[in-house]
């Protein structure tokens, strides 16, 4: 029998992990969807009024040389209801709150968009200035700028001949 020996790289987990939880999500929201559309105890019963999801949103972690970058799709969020905080474990958290366009008073025919609080943590692996974090909302799209640390280069030093 041979032995086998595997040599993972933590990274390869992050994406599989991230990978998961996205497929996770995923399936939770068709299986929401379907049950908002199914109504087992009485097939007739008008779907209209089931209400919307939490909201969500979706994100892209891209990296270059000297950033970290994560985009986030906020569509119908005003930038005065998104909070962006860094912890000093180097968790990136996005929160905030998704209002309503319309008054409680109308009757919802069809409810398909989320609202309501969301919020988001995004653990980036590699070191970062936390101070000279940046973001932008542009679009209905939140790019935070994580600029990385740069490596200590080794100093040269002269030595004289004696």
């Amino acid at each position: 029998m041979r032995n086998f020996h595997y040599n993972i790289d933590p990274r390869d987990f992050q994406k599989f992990q991230a990978f998961a939880e996205t497929a996770a999500e995923r399936l939770g929201d068709i299986f929401t969807e379907f049950g908002k559309n199914a109504n087992f105890n009485n097939p007739t019963a008008n779907t209209a009024q089931q209400q919307p999801t939490k909201a969500k949103m979706r994100v892209d972690l891209a990296e270059d040389d000297t950033n970290v970058y994560v985009f986030a799709e906020l569509p119908g969020i005003a930038k005065e209801d998104v909070n962006v905080t860094m912890s000093e474990e180097r968790v990136l958290t996005i929160s905030g709150n998704k209002r309503k366009l319309y008054d409680d008073n109308l009757k919802v025919v069809r409810g398909e968009r989320a609202y309501g609080e969301f919020s988001r943590q995004v653990t980036i692996e590699s070191e970062i200035q936390a101070e000279k974090i940046s973001a932008t909302f542009r679009d209905g799209v939140l790019t935070v700028t994580l600029p990385r640390v740069e490596p200590v280069r080794p100093k040269t030093v002269n030595i004289n001949i004696q």
